[in-house]
């Protein structure tokens, strides 16, 4: 493994850019929902968000070699984000399992995380300049 190597993976950039990708899968899953709202029979999905997150956080790191010293390496979860159809019944409505309540409060949850995650991976990278430059930005 190369130093670079080493000291980029000692940053918070890999988990942030997987916060950033596990929320864009979550937004269109839950996009989905919404469109399919009124659609008879639709099975509501879902995103096993936090098991994944913390697979992350948990998983030891991977040995992995490049073929070229340019490459940079971001370590992954062992697995991918999970799109399920969670176990309830069927909505008020009768037409389906989506209550759209809940779906917009999980979308502006989840519209809030990628913005935390968003910000958060700003700074590191901004840290990450600064020290390679020795300037603020």
């Amino acid at each position: 493994m190369f130093l670079d190597q080493v000291i980029f993976n000692k940053t918070k950039v890999p988990v942030l850019t997987a916060v950033l990708d596990v929320t864009q899968l979550r937004q269109r899953v839950i996009t989905d929902n919404i469109a399919n709202v009124s659609t008879q029979g639709y099975r509501k999905k879902g995103v096993r968000f936090q098991e994944y997150l913390a697979s992350l956080v948990r998983q030891p790191r991977v040995a992995i070699q490049v073929s070229d010293p340019r490459h940079i390496f971001l370590p992954r979860a062992a697995g991918q984000p999970e799109v399920f159809e969670p176990d309830n019944g069927v909505n008020d409505s009768g037409l389906n399992n989506v209550d759209i309540d809940q779906e917009m409060a999980e979308l502006a949850e989840n519209h809030l995380l990628f913005n935390v995650g968003a910000r958060l991976l700003n700074r590191q990278l901004g840290g990450i300049k600064k020290s390679i430059t020795g300037r603020p930005q």
